[in-house]
């Protein structure tokens, strides 16, 4: 739900404007719109979400699991083509909708981290850190 409903109804305006913008080639207009208001959208959301979990005691760290590291870099590679050549056409704007599918699809069928089980940030210290239904249950009991 976080990871393809919310941004994409939440921007749904800005996605209209930068197809417009694409369809006209003017991709640095396109490219503006989308990536300028993802990343106001990324630096607001990021330390809300951390000092509202740590307000509330839960565990809403930058902690990410692989996965979510490796859809990151793949959005950074996917997004880094389409700037290489200013220019857009039917192929890249296909294999973008592609690319959002396919995580979308790897994101529902992708299993929940064991309790204890290493993070592509983890600690080097080696610090385990309380799984969610750890904390859940923690709470559960208070």
């Amino acid at each position: 739900m976080g990871l393809i409903l919310v941004p994409v109804v939440e921007k749904f305006s800005e996605h209209i404007t930068a197809m417009d913008e694409a369809y006209d080639n003017q991709m640095n207009f396109a490219l503006s719109h989308v990536l300028g208001a993802s990343i106001q959208t990324a630096l607001l959301n990021t330390p809300l979400v951390v000092l509202v979990g740590w307000g509330l005691g839960r565990e809403m760290s930058l902690n990410f699991e692989m996965f979510d590291a490796v859809v990151l870099i793949l959005a950074v590679i996917v997004v880094g083509n389409f700037l290489r050549d200013e220019k857009s056409d039917y192929l890249e704007g296909t294999l973008s909708v592609i690319v959002y599918i396919l995580i979308a699809i790897c994101a529902w069928y992708y299993p929940p981290p064991r309790p204890g089980e290493p993070t592509a940030s983890a600690n080097p210290a080696g610090e385990t850190y309380e799984s969610g239904s750890e904390v859940h249950a923690r709470m559960m009991k208070w």
